[in-house]
């Protein structure tokens, strides 16, 4: 009966012997502080990321845009959208804007063209809607063309408002199954084509866009 009592006693003694207690205590910390420090870096990294994606993809103004109660839109489209011409011909597109009931100071027209199959010979702006022009440009080796204008406050509110016409020259045969010269756009993005509202704050409302679709036989 002795030996099973001192049997105990020597087990109980173990189990709260303060050195094992303290050990485990240092574990438990350890294990404590590594946890925190793996949440703390995903903190980071989570905090990181988002910052990046804000400043470099205009995704901050796509959010604010989108989840503000009905947010203004703007459209630009292509006038014909569908054209049928020969080699050799020359035809003009008209570039247009519909401001949806919006009051717009600024629009960037950023278009992109098949330029083995057709050439950009000139941009007209003579009887653009706005009356200031920031960029009038066309890249033939990259076969893109950039047009930015402006008009004081308040700008333009229209349905059908031309920004600019362009001319082309059609080089070789073609029979394209998508719009093969269409504008550069992200919605709500600043980066590409680009509509701004007269609110002082340079905010996008360019939510959709209309290219062309050019045969060439």
């Amino acid at each position: 009966m002795l030996g099973i009592y001192s049997f105990f006693l020597y087990n109980i003694n173990m189990a709260i012997n303060p050195s094992l207690i303290n050990l485990l205590k240092r574990r438990i910390n350890f294990l404590r502080a590594v946890v925190l420090i793996i949440l703390a870096s995903f903190i980071v990294l989570t905090i990181l990321t988002v910052f990046m994606i804000f400043y470099y993809s205009d995704l901050s103004t796509v959010f604010l845009v989108m989840l503000s109660p009905q947010a203004p839109k703007s459209s630009l489209y292509l006038v014909p959208n569908v054209g049928k011409h020969k080699i050799g011909d020359e035809f003009a597109i008209d570039v247009l804007i519909d401001t949806k009931g919006n009051d717009v100071v600024v629009s960037a027209a950023y278009l992109s063209y098949n330029k083995d199959k057709m050439e950009a010979l000139e941009i007209d702006t003579s009887d653009s809607v706005f009356t200031i022009e920031a960029e009038r440009e066309i890249i033939h080796q990259g076969g893109k063309i950039k047009i930015t204008l402006g008009k004081p406050t308040p700008g333009i509110n229209l349905s059908s408002g031309k920004i600019a016409t362009i001319r082309f020259k059609a080089l070789e045969s073609i029979t394209p199954p998508t719009n093969n010269i269409y504008f550069d756009f992200t919605r709500y993005s600043s980066r590409y084509s680009t509509v701004i509202l007269d609110n002082k704050l340079g905010t996008n409302i360019l939510s959709f866009t209309r290219g062309a679709k050019i045969y060439i036989d």
